[in-house]
């Protein structure tokens, strides 16, 4: 006998748990449901609004319908002879109750539509303050729907403006600076020259010379500030066509050669490489990575420029033995005037901005770079070319 009750005790657990299962997979069912429903719907200002008007409409027109009709039916009551009257009056003063609640309706609804564009009006407040002095961030705790998205794009399009501006106001700043002395320069030897140099051969020779050779300094530095400046108003113009990379780099080895004869020039040059791009502006940049491996190369020491292939890329490369870059300043080499040895920048000249332009060739190019270094163990500039 144990053993059909046991079985029977056994159905009736397994019925049990079979229904609170279904009971439990249907409340798991509609949480999901209420779940979807409230992630896609909570955040919509529109569904807000909608749905604010709807309930005021619908509570509104209940409750005229629930006083009119209970109206009617206790005058009724009341008068069971005059029915048709009751009724026709009804009919009458019904409309009347509609247009009342439906003025409630439009004044309730508008102070409460209002108040849900609030956040629109503060952000809006907000916005009008925003000036070039003052990029104030907008409240992102004003609203939970798609405002706060809307706020907190806002904010990070000013974190982004106040970058630029800062450094843009980085860079008229340091522009200054660089032009300050040579003017300082030339202000001092033309006042000599007015003073009593026209009459001395020795300080009129020596002010030509000096004035020549700052004026070539400020031009080079203004053509440098321009090619920046077009660089960044993306109006730099480019003539991308093919042409022999490595006949190129042989090029600027013979031109290096004949302007300094302290150094080894190496060639590690695989022959015959072919790259899309501007010319000019390659060149420009192969010489601008020399000419800085040639200042922080000691005398008698070794700059190999290369260039060669991989699977994905061609490879620039420019190595030299000199005095290296300390790790913590490589992220900050191609900045604009950045001055790692202010002494050692005076001593070698430049004007801290050829890196910067060798950087925007390279992005205009669409390559990377790379750079490696140890101090007293040189510097690698490695740059990579799509095929």
């Amino acid at each position: 006998m144990r053993r059909p009750f046991k079985a029977f005790y056994e159905f009736i657990a397994f019925i049990i748990r079979f229904f609170l299962a279904l009971l439990n997979g249907a409340f798991i069912l509609v949480y999901k449901f209420f779940n979807f429903f409230i992630r896609r719907f909570q955040f919509s200002m529109s569904f807000k609004i909608n749905f604010v008007y709807s309930l005021i409409y619908i509570g509104l027109f209940y409750l005229t319908f629930v006083v009119s009709s209970n109206s009617l039916r206790v005058y009724i009551d009341n008068h069971p002879d005059l029915i048709t009257v009751a009724i026709n009056d009804y009919i009458d003063a019904f409309p009347l109750l509609f247009y009342i609640s439906f003025g409630i309706f439009l004044i309730l609804g508008n102070y409460l539509v209002h108040k849900l564009l609030k956040p629109i009006k503060d952000m809006t407040d907000q916005v009008k303050d925003i000036n070039g002095t003052s990029l104030n961030r907008l409240d992102t705790n004003v609203a939970k729907d798609e405002l706060k998205d809307l706020a907190l794009t806002f904010n990070e399009m000013l974190d982004r403006l106040e970058l630029y501006m800062n450094q843009q106001k980085q860079f008229v700043s340091d522009a200054s600076h660089e032009l300050r002395t040579p003017i300082a320069i030339i202000q001092g030897y033309t006042e000599m020259l007015q003073r009593w140099g026209k009459d001395d051969p020795a300080i009129l020779e020596e002010s030509i010379n000096s004035l020549s050779q700052e004026t070539a300094n400020m031009k080079d530095l203004l053509e440098k500030l321009l090619f920046l400046s077009r660089s960044d108003k993306k109006t730099l113009k480019l003539t991308m066509e093919p042409f022999n990379l490595s006949a190129l780099c042989h090029e600027v080895i013979k031109e290096t050669g004949f302007i300094d004869d302290e150094h080894d020039i190496l060639s590690k040059i695989t022959e015959d490489i072919i790259i899309s791009g501007d010319r000019g502006l390659i060149k420009e940049l192969i010489r601008i990575l020399m000419d800085n491996a040639l200042k922080y190369t000691p005398e008698g020491g070794t700059i190999t420029l290369g260039c060669n292939t991989s699977k994905q890329n061609i490879i620039l490369s420019i190595q030299d033995t000199g005095i290296g870059i300390s790790r913590e300043h490589i992220p900050h080499l191609f900045e604009r005037f950045y001055r790692i040895d202010e002494a050692r920048n005076k001593s070698t000249g430049g004007t801290g901005l050829g890196l910067a332009i060798a950087q925007q060739i390279i992005k205009a190019h669409k390559a990377q770079i790379s750079v490696s270094s140890e101090p007293n163990q040189g510097t690698t500039f490695l740059i990579f070319f799509n095929k």
